[in-house]
């Protein structure tokens, strides 16, 4: 018994050693960087205080908006909507960049739809003459990209095929379609699952996995795209909730929409955050 307890003992301290040689020297160097961007905070704080000079106190602020973003928002932005659960389970898709190191973000909300009024809104999405991705559109088109973002059902769009194109220079294409469950799209080094799951006969459930692989982005580009990324798709979560649930809302009471009778986004009320 004390042979094995013994045993057990070593290995545990073998993990702890082996975890320290791995994981140190990175928390010494971010522990260093803190405490250096600490004090030159601190420092311009205090240059403001004493000199009355708005500029200096702005630069302490912006030299720890960094770290407060990265140490208490993103964790939580990568996941906006979902629970930890939702998060790590395998979704279709995830084995297209099976790299563990890969970026990747899982969003998620509840629908008051049900899948088959969801589905169609997002088989059709895409640039040039599909559907759009319900985001911001000026910012795509200031990208250079050609995207109009519809608010109808476009029929040529809604029976996908793996190897369709998702914008005209044909870089992304589908890549996965499970119908009525889930619409897969991207290269070989970037996919974007959208994944319906009923919850009841009322609700179900969006999720959305975006993943990069790190042979694409790299430990810094990765960095770079999350932000942007994260505030483009929590639009395209809003834009499909209004569409979708209108939608529903017109079915329920009869009028279900027919391809290219739908309202104006415009005329609906704001939709709730995700």
């Amino acid at each position: 018994m004390a042979a094995e307890q013994g045993a057990s003992t070593q290995e545990k301290l073998a993990m702890i050693r082996g975890s320290a040689v791995m994981l140190g020297p990175a928390v010494v160097v971010d522990g260093l960087l803190a405490a250096s961007v600490l004090a030159a905070s601190a420092a311009a704080w205090e240059q403001g205080r004493r000199s009355g000079r708005l500029l200096w106190k702005l630069a302490a602020v912006g030299a720890l908006t960094p770290w407060v973003y990265r140490l208490f928002l993103r964790s939580s932005m990568m996941r906006l909507g979902a629970t930890r659960q939702e998060e790590q389970q395998s979704l279709p898709g995830d084995e297209l960049i099976p790299d563990r190191r890969a970026t990747e973000l899982t969003h998620a909300l509840t629908l008051r739809a049900r899948p088959e009024d969801i589905w169609p809104w997002l088989v059709q999405i895409g640039s040039g003459e599909r559907g759009g991705f319900y985001s911001y559109d000026w910012l795509e088109r200031l990208a250079g990209a050609p995207v109009h973002s519809v608010d109808r059902i476009l029929p040529e769009y809604q029976q996908p095929k793996v190897g369709d194109l998702i914008n005209p220079d044909g870089s992304w294409r589908v890549l996965r379609v499970d119908p009525g469950r889930a619409f897969v799209f991207g290269d070989k080094d970037f996919v974007w699952a959208l994944v319906v799951q009923p919850v009841d006969e009322e609700r179900s459930r969006l999720l959305v996995r975006f993943r990069v692989s790190p042979r694409q982005a790299g430990p810094f580009a990765s960095g770079l795209i999350v932000l942007p990324h994260l505030l483009m798709q929590k639009k395209m979560m809003k834009g499909l909730r209004r569409r979708i649930e209108r939608a529903a809302r017109q079915r329920e009471a009869g009028g279900a929409m027919t391809p290219g009778m739908a309202r104006p986004v415009s005329e609906q009320s704001p939709a709730p955050g995700l």
